[in-house]
């Protein structure tokens, strides 16, 4: 099948544009090799403040008493709050899902390569497209 647009990326940029692309009357075919959602999703900023917010509840809870409350036996449980942490990751990288679903874009899984101008390969599988979008995000220099 022949595409208007192929997106190498389901990170952030990646399923936005995918999104906007579809919105917009486009037949959109998006890869991905890991999770959707990228980095913030799975790895950085949701699953670090979800900890941090359960951190923040414990740390209440230990100093209640100066708003005239007692709480007794109050325990830190980092695998409760690691299961926590991969429910909320895991239902927002559902929605990101449903939201591809519903603007009727591909997603296709593996790793995508361009293999010349027009054409992107997965696997064994090479797909046709008016244009590629690269939206593999990024890592710091060092």
């Amino acid at each position: 099948m022949k595409y208007d647009i192929a997106i190498i990326g389901g990170g952030p940029g990646g399923y936005t544009a995918a999104e906007k692309a579809a919105k917009a009357g486009m037949q959109v075919v998006l890869f991905e090799q890991d999770h959707l959602g990228g980095t913030c999703l799975n790895r950085g900023c949701i699953p670090t403040k979800t900890l941090l917010h359960s951190a923040h509840l414990y740390r209440e809870m230990l100093t209640c008493q100066s708003f005239g409350l007692q709480a007794e036996g109050v325990r830190f449980d980092y695998g409760a709050m690691s299961a926590r942490k991969d429910e909320v990751t895991g239902q927002l990288r559902s929605g990101v899902e449903g939201l591809l679903k519903g603007n009727k874009v591909e997603l296709l899984r593996g790793s995508a390569r361009v293999e010349e101008p027009g054409k992107v390969r997965v696997g064994e599988e090479v797909l046709e497209s008016r244009h590629i979008l690269i939206a593999t995000g990024a890592v710091p220099a060092k």
